[in-house]
């Protein structure tokens, strides 16, 4: 792509941007952004096939243009990694700013679920490179016992981030960049001291994020909590002819697998026990199949090899 191509390119895309901002995508038209920018219609196809490419160029515009600043912050060697940290958390929330009129608009005119303005693979392959920076980030900043941690550390901050993100669209809310990049890493030291301090099993390991990237929402399959199958269970039961007392064991069964559960340490013994309470009970087959594969799941998460408790609480 030539210099004057790529300059033209970027013009439509501000153009369009602006012209979305204050009227939506669905009552701007090609033609209107075409007359705007100085050019034909017919031009402008020649640099975007339709308005969903050009709505979804303006993502993939603004995105990287917030991970090549970000990136370059990364080359400021005179800055400390915790500087260059604080002021990477700065230009995002700059970007944001500067976007905010047509994320807005975006949100107003979309409020409900969808179809995204960008390819779900293109940005997966986005959020794996934007990951491993981080994880890059975290060793340089607190060093590499922390890495271990990396999934449950993005989460929170991305979390955070997000949360505060809103915030800075609400009219009038004037919040100071500085000072909330600096609240913001001050919780991320807090975070990151706990679990150095604490060291307990990563819930999330690091690996698991290419995991979900293979699920498609359309096609994955979500195995229920213990809890809510426990609830089924419950209600089904006193649907069934049952003699008292075998309904009594049974729902005093239950109501101990859902004490142990809500605990911080399930118990094995206990578990495996109950469960046994509940076999064999006609009418129940199916929902109590179900049960014993999730304990198990339960099980393989919260106890080591040896069938000790390990300590998985997260107490920031």
């Amino acid at each position: 792509m030539s210099d004057k191509t790529a300059e033209k390119r970027k013009q439509i895309l501000m153009t369009a941007m602006q012209l979305f901002s204050t009227k939506g995508v669905s009552a701007t038209s090609m033609q209107e952004i075409a007359e705007v920018c100085g050019m034909s219609k017919g031009s402008l196809y020649l640099h975007f096939k339709s308005k969903e490419d050009l709505e979804k160029s303006i993502y993939e515009h603004i995105a990287l243009r917030i991970r090549d600043e970000v990136i370059q912050v990364d080359q400021e060697s005179h800055l400390a990694p915790k500087e260059q940290l604080h002021k990477q958390v700065e230009v995002l929330l700059v970007h944001f700013l500067e976007v905010r009129e047509f994320l807005l608009k975006q949100i107003h005119d979309n409020p409900g679920p969808g179809k995204p303005p960008f390819d779900h693979e293109c940005a997966h392959q986005e959020m794996n490179k934007a990951l491993v920076w981080f994880k890059n980030k975290l060793h340089s900043v607190y060093g590499a016992e922390i890495e271990p941690y990396t999934m449950e550390i993005a989460m929170l901050v991305g979390g955070m981030l997000g949360a505060y993100i809103r915030f800075l669209f609400l009219p009038g809310l004037q919040l100071n960049i500085g000072i909330l990049a600096n609240h913001l890493l001050t919780m991320l030291d807090d975070i990151t001291e706990s679990l150095r301090r604490r060291r307990p099993e990563p819930l999330v390991p690091l690996e698991a994020w290419e995991r979900l990237g293979g699920i498609q929402p359309e096609t994955a399959h979500f195995s229920r909590h213990p809890l809510v199958i426990i609830k089924s269970l419950r209600l089904q039961l006193k649907e069934l002819p049952l003699e008292p007392e075998v309904l009594q064991d049974a729902l005093d069964s239950l109501s101990l697998m859902e004490k142990e559960l809500l605990g911080a340490h399930p118990r094995r013994v206990v578990l495996r026990g109950m469960l046994r309470n509940l076999e064999g009970i006609e009418g129940v087959e199916e929902l109590y199949g179900e049960l014993r594969t999730t304990i198990h799941s339960v099980l393989d998460l919260y106890l080591s090899s040896d069938g000790r408790v390990q300590d998985r609480s997260v107490d920031l």
